[in-house]
């Protein structure tokens, strides 16, 4: 059950963010067009802005997956499995921690840029700043996913252990 859905969030959440980065591509052309043919679309930067937000805060979680974000484990590959398994475990809470602490901050920012109106637009800041609680969300979610999936196979090495960048 927990395991479909979250194959419906996960299949959601890339579908959103191919869709709003097509968007965000097809808006800033149409600026760029409208600036050089003498045609701004003067609203088209403040719905770039949004959407690059939202876009940013979705691939951050789509990256946080595929276990792709930058990581230093020189040391951690040197330590055997159990130590690593520890370290692993320890590195998981500290980012839960953290994204505890940026959902709880990003519900505050959005609700305090409610009031304050996009210039061009209208609509309140919140329809941007809306993304840092819903990005920071949607990777604890993804945190939890990864610690269970470790305590679970605790003998197995990490998924993103000693594999290839370049």
């Amino acid at each position: 059950m927990i395991h479909r859905a979250l194959n419906v969030l996960r299949l959601i959440e890339r579908a959103m963010a191919a869709a709003l980065l097509v968007v965000l591509v097809a808006i800033v052309f149409a600026g760029a067009a409208g600036r050089y043919t003498g045609h701004p679309v003067i609203w088209s930067d403040e719905v770039a802005q949004a959407l690059f937000v939202w876009v940013s805060m979705l691939a951050a979680d789509l990256t946080l997956q595929r276990h792709g974000h930058f990581s230093i484990d020189i040391l951690a590959n040197l330590l055997p499995p159990r130590a690593r398994f520890v370290l692993d475990i320890i590195v998981l809470l500290l980012l839960g921690g953290l994204l505890a602490l940026l959902i709880l901050n990003g519900f505050r920012f959005a609700a305090m840029t409610a009031g304050r109106p996009m210039p061009m637009l209208g609509l309140p800041s919140s329809v941007a700043t809306a993304a840092l609680p819903v990005g920071f969300t949607l990777m604890m979610i993804t945190l939890i996913e990864q610690f269970v999936r470790r305590v679970r196979h605790r003998d197995e090495p990490p998924p993103h252990a000693a594999r290839e960048v370049m």
